[in-house]
């Protein structure tokens, strides 16, 4: 194939490619791409897109060309690891067989990643599946507003601190963080390119300017999550050094100044949450314990110590509502099955490796990152900074949105660290054209 100045080609070309191949692998691809659509807008919606995908990609068949292309990818194969790891954890739970399975479940995002990556072997398949992402990011952006301005409730109930739809407020949060970082990246790398007929580029870039200041706006004042506010101001500073390089740093660190010091001043809501935050601490740590009504620091405190207890293969899988509830029996501690922390969550059921897998797993992403052309390492860090942020405070991927976006956006941009499957007999869509890597074609 010819070398082009153009990432992606015109999307006839893409839907032509959707359309070629056996059935299986025309639904595979499909799926793929609508999942992306799918995520922000309803739970049951991307439940039902992924499982149909994973029916699509078994029956399509050709394992052993699948297998090369996930076993020439470390991201794939640390992902199976850890939910093989998860896996052999029900072998040593103190859960009942059926619960620790049910839990195994709520890790399944690990396995979709390298399904994930094998299908997102084409290049032409990443940018529609992210744009799907974004306009499904972007209904679920108006409906917001609907309900504040008119009142109307769509799905979740909704509260005049947290104009939610089809997710809490901590994954609807996370999910428009990530749609601003995504716009703020397009306007970046498309000013001052050539290409494209200037009034479309005007158009385009005027749209991704609006979306990043309305759902900023949606974040910090239709939003009560403290997620939220982290996550914008992470991949904020994510963006201005990746663009700006030391002097990014300066520029984020003023602009995050300057914003926190407004916001704290002029907004009550941010400014309850702050006092909510350092009365949490207060009541867990200071010299008089008491309960606060969100219990999240009393969670941690327990969580590690049962962490202590079980520091190498913890409790086993599944087994985290049980044991807590017998770390806290007789106290008046409040009970969870969640420690509202991903990685006190992993460490608490398989162990201190078993988290330290995730954070390796993370910490390759980041690395990896540096060898992706531009497109897929933007993709790739700011899904990496996104989830080990978030999971600080929140079990990310034991949710089913957190844990499909991070699989779903993983796999787009960690798919060319595989060995690009060639035509012929016995390879992955030997009825296609053979497809060059990003890093070569933008070459």
């Amino acid at each position: 194939m010819a070398a082009t100045n153009s990432q992606f080609p015109p999307v006839d070309d893409h839907l032509a490619w959707l359309k070629a191949g056996l059935p299986a692998e025309r639904a595979a691809r499909w799926l793929a791409v609508l999942t992306g659509f799918a995520i922000p807008l309803s739970t049951s919606f991307s439940e039902i897109t992924t499982g149909l995908f994973i029916a699509a990609w078994i029956g399509s068949g050709n394992f052993r060309a699948k297998w090369e292309v996930i076993r020439g990818n470390v991201v794939a194969l640390l992902s199976l690891s850890m939910f093989g790891l998860l896996l052999a954890g029900t072998t040593w739970s103190s859960e009942t067989w059926g619960n620790a399975a049910g839990c195994v479940l709520k890790f399944r995002e690990f396995a979709y990643i390298p399904m994930f990556i094998v299908v997102f072997q084409d290049v032409r398949l990443r940018k529609p599946a992210v744009i799907g992402y974004a306009i499904g990011a972007t209904i679920l952006l108006g409906l917001s507003y609907i309900e504040m301005l008119f009142g109307a409730d769509f799905g979740m109930n909704s509260n005049p601190v947290d104009y939610i739809v089809s997710k809490d407020r901590i994954i609807h949060s996370l999910m428009m963080t990530y749609l601003i970082y995504l716009a703020a990246v397009e306007i970046a790398t498309t000013c001052g390119k050539p290409e494209g007929v200037p009034y479309r580029r005007w158009l385009e870039r005027s749209a991704c300017a609006a979306l990043i200041v309305l759902a900023t706006y949606n974040i910090l004042f239709m939003m009560e999550g403290r997620t939220g506010y982290l996550l914008l101001g992470a991949l904020t500073s994510l963006f201005l050094i990746e663009r700006m390089g030391k002097r990014g740093v300066i520029a984020a660190s003023l602009l995050l100044g300057g914003s926190a010091w407004c916001l704290l001043t002029y907004s009550t809501m941010i400014q309850e949450r702050l006092e909510n935050t350092l009365s949490q601490i207060q009541n867990q740590f200071g010299p008089h314990r008491r309960h606060s009504p969100d219990p999240r620091m009393e969670y941690y405190a327990n969580t590690f110590e049962l962490i202590a207890r079980h520091p190498i293969l913890g409790t086993g899988t599944g087994s985290f509502y049980l044991e807590y509830a017998r770390h806290v029996a007789g106290r008046d501690d409040e009970h969870t099955s969640d420690p509202h922390s991903e990685y006190l969550n992993l460490a608490a059921q398989v162990g201190i490796p078993g988290a330290l897998l995730f954070l390796a797993l993370l910490v390759t992403q980041w690395v990896c990152a540096s060898r992706l052309p531009p497109f897929e390492r933007h993709l790739g860090r700011g899904i990496v900074l996104t989830i080990a942020v978030g999971s600080l405070f929140n079990s990310l991927i034991m949710s089913v949105t957190g844990g499909v976006i991070y699989a779903y956006f993983s796999a787009i941009a960690f798919a060319e660290l595989s060995r690009s499957p060639q035509t012929g007999t016995g390879q992955i869509d030997s009825s296609l054209p053979a497809v060059e890597s990003a890093s070569r074609r933008a070459a």
